[in-house]
């Protein structure tokens, strides 16, 4: 679905992360650098400053995601980074999302991201699982922790529950080699959960997602037909189970790979997808590990300065025209948003007015 306004902005607390996921290269691999720059979490009097500076500039967003390229449950002020953007981003955000593997999350903090949620700006919490059985999930994630997280989770739902909070839940499912074989358990184990515990009250789903390969790279083919052959298999559709949605992904998430072709257009991410780094710097694309798309610091930058400057004007032009360097040659572009006419009507008039 197309996002409304400015798009959907990113928020790093943290590039640090507790697992070694075989699908997350810097991490599996163990970089000492991610985004080319030491690894760290947000400061919190940089990141009050940035919430002011989106509020100056009446910046509007779809929805923000608290995560990038680590585990926001790192982040020690996690419920309180909430809490502030709830407060000074009221009636200019849809929601906020939590991107999280739960094993830092005991109920105590649960419970505060519980508190931490606000009437009027929904509060859900996607946890990646990836597994039913220990052993699977040990293998696809590199720890044991699986029976920690359900216990994490289990609380959370009971005491969502008990207190009314306005909290929604994803269950995340990343197909791969290796866990394939536990999706249809899975489903089962999480619907008969919130069957339970859930309600009318949330809108909780479970969430089976094709594994991206580099962007849409060599190999991509591959992971689309396991997962393809892996819902057919265990015959899982779109559709409400028990106490919850599932949904699956009917398109391939990248435009463009090995069993793919055609002309390449715009990729959308640079017009919608806004990621700000844990130390402040602002890019423009999710999948640019190496922070080759970097615009400006927002410690000394406003938003609309560096979102709207000649730098962001100039790789939205060098798109239009067909000219994709560096980090974009690799990629295929997203494909779950939509670069639109309009979009690329306001880019051409606003590189006119820079002198592009």
């Amino acid at each position: 679905m197309q996002p409304k306004f400015d798009g959907v902005l990113q928020i790093e607390p943290t590039d640090l992360c507790n697992l070694r996921c075989g699908m997350c290269a810097p991490h599996h691999e163990g970089w000492d650098q991610i985004h080319s720059v030491p690894k760290g979490t947000m400061d919190m009097g940089l990141y009050g400053r940035i919430l002011d500076g989106l509020v100056a500039d009446d910046c509007r967003f779809d929805h923000i995601i608290f995560q990038w390229l680590g585990d926001p449950s790192l982040h020690p002020e996690l419920p309180q980074m909430l809490s502030m953007a709830a407060e000074k981003l009221v009636d200019r955000v849809g929601y906020l999302r939590v991107d999280t593997n739960a094993i830092r999350l005991p109920p105590a903090r649960m419970d505060a991201l519980l508190a931490a949620a606000r009437p009027g700006i929904p509060l859900l919490l996607v946890f990646t699982l990836d597994a039913h059985t220990p052993a699977t999930y040990k293998a696809v994630k590199g720890v044991d922790a699986l029976e920690r997280v359900r216990r994490n989770i289990r609380h959370l739902v009971r005491q969502r529950r008990a207190t009314g909070a306005q909290v929604n839940i994803q269950l995340q499912f990343v197909v791969q080699a290796g866990n394939e074989h536990e999706a249809g358990d899975f489903l089962a184990y999480w619907a008969d959960l919130l069957g339970c515990q859930g309600g009318e009250d949330w809108h909780d789903e479970l969430m089976f997602k094709r594994l991206s390969v580099g962007g849409g790279s060599e190999g991509q083919a591959q992971a689309d037909r396991l997962y393809e052959d892996t819902m057919k298999r265990f015959g899982i559709a779109a559709g409400r189970v028990g106490g919850l949605h599932v949904d699956v992904w009917e398109h391939r998430p990248w435009a463009e790979d090995d069993a793919h072709s055609g002309e390449r257009g715009a990729c959308p991410g640079l017009w919608l997808t806004p990621v700000i780094r844990h130390d402040g710097a602002l890019m423009m694309c999710c999948a640019d590990l190496q922070g080759e798309l970097g615009l400006g610091s927002l410690e000394t930058h406003g938003f609309r300065e560096l979102w709207d400057g000649p730098q962001a004007t100039r790789y939205r032009v060098d798109h239009m025209a067909g000219r994709f360097d560096g980090v974009c040659a690799g990629c295929g572009g997203i494909n779950w948003y939509e670069t639109t006419a309009s979009m690329e009507t306001a880019a051409r008039a606003r590189a006119r007015e820079l002198g592009l």
